[in-house]
């Protein structure tokens, strides 16, 4: 009878949690949705990347594209061109998107603190691992849907202004790395954030991120054109190995389907340069990793860094 009471207590426990779990998700979720600054701060590398590409790189790309090609260059028309840069370009947007984004829904989590509202949880008898998922669970329910918006402009602009060259897998693949790439940021942002305790001092930490993430994921301009050492350094950042995937996914049929309209004439040489220029493989410590080194990156960098944050967590949450 004891062990029966004992079972009823334990399911109704977790009933409650799980309820706490849920309110205090979507609690999150309309904070963040209704600090139309946080949302705007976010949103200005795209910003920044969209201004400096419309008016400085595309050309001076489309340029350097046409001089590669030569003669050749009769063979395509623009809209290839403009699908290939326009498929890079999108693909920074949305690879600094996961970051950013991630990073300004973690405000609410530095809010709650500076104004005790944590400690509110603590008296309403809410476990602390049921807020600390909240908190997670909501900054990634609020980067996925973000940048998911991102990359749908994105995707309406590259077929607008050139070809589409994407089948339904690769779009449900682009999608399934926004997810991915939304995890990823918010457990690594997260174990730093948890030792915030004030809104400016993420303020801070987040005027750095945005100032430098478009740079180290290649989103100015291709990781490439760094030296070695420092290609190695910025690609080791987790948003880098995001990025780089979500390159290949935009920019590869575009790639392919430049290199099928030369048909050989340049001994495929010139699909080889793109993939170089824009570092579809990306270099760490002098040797090239594909997409699939990229994606088990990744899965073990949210291990790692989940656990992370359970360390970070039993320590932060300390009361003095």
């Amino acid at each position: 009878m004891l062990r029966e009471r004992g079972w009823v207590t334990d399911m109704t426990d977790t009933a409650k949690n799980l309820r706490a779990f849920k309110g205090m998700t979507v609690r999150n979720i309309k904070v963040y949705a209704n600090d139309k600054l946080a949302i705007i701060l976010s949103m200005l590398t795209q910003i920044i990347v969209l201004m400096l590409f419309l008016l400085f790189i595309k050309n001076s790309y489309v340029d350097g594209i046409n001089e590669t090609l030569g003669a050749l260059k009769n063979k395509l028309e623009s809209s290839d061109i403009n699908a290939l840069v326009n498929s890079w370009l999108i693909s920074g947007v949305t690879g600094t998107a996961v970051v950013t984004v991630a990073l300004n829904t973690l405000s609410v989590m530095v809010h709650d603190k500076a104004e005790r509202i944590d400690y509110d949880y603590t008296a309403a008898s809410v476990k602390g691992r049921t807020v600390v998922l909240s908190y997670f669970s909501g900054a990634v329910i609020s980067t996925i849907i973000t940048s998911s918006i991102l990359l749908t402009a994105g995707l309406v602009f590259i077929a607008a202004t050139g070809g589409f060259f994407y089948t339904f897998a690769d779009i449900m693949k682009i999608y399934a790395l926004v997810i991915l790439g939304s995890i990823s940021s918010t457990l690594v942002l997260m174990a730093f954030t948890a030792f915030f305790k004030k809104p400016s001092t993420l303020s801070s930490f987040g005027i750095l991120v945005s100032a430098s993430i478009g740079f180290i994921v290649g989103a100015y301009m291709p990781v490439s054109e760094f030296g070695e050492q420092i290609q190695t350094v910025v690609n080791l950042v987790p948003g880098s190995q995001i990025t780089g995937m979500m390159r290949n996914v935009l920019m590869q049929p575009a790639i392919d389907n430049i290199d099928k309209k030369l048909a050989g004439l340049d001994s495929h040489s010139f699909a080889q340069s793109m993939s170089d220029t824009f570092a579809l493989k990306l270099n760490i410590f002098g040797n090239e990793v594909s997409m699939n080194f990229m994606m088990i990156y990744t899965l073990s960098i949210i291990a790692l860094f989940l656990v992370l944050n359970i360390v970070t967590y039993k320590i932060s949450s300390k009361r003095k």
